[in-house]
């Protein structure tokens, strides 16, 4: 028999735990990218999600993120320009 992990492997790229790298709902995930959770910045948030790319999910309904995803479609979006 082998033993199984229970928990989360951190192959995200970065030294969070998958509960650190995890934002969930729109209001997070803006206060991560603008440093706000205004009305205006969690529409922008689905508007990036929507329209632009920006990689997220949906848990139950909820947009979800992780940060060091996020981080590295960002450092993408550098290298095009």
């Amino acid at each position: 028999m082998t033993d199984v992990k229970t928990s989360p492997s951190r192959g995200n790229g970065s030294d969070l735990s998958l509960s650190e790298d995890l934002m969930t709902g729109a209001e997070a995930i803006a206060e991560f990218i603008f440093g706000d959770a205004s009305d205006a910045n969690r529409r922008r948030v689905y508007h990036a999600s929507d329209k632009l790319g920006l990689p997220t999910f949906k848990l139950g309904g909820t947009i979800c993120a992780r940060r060091s995803t996020i981080l590295a479609w960002i450092e993408r979006q550098e290298r095009v320009i």
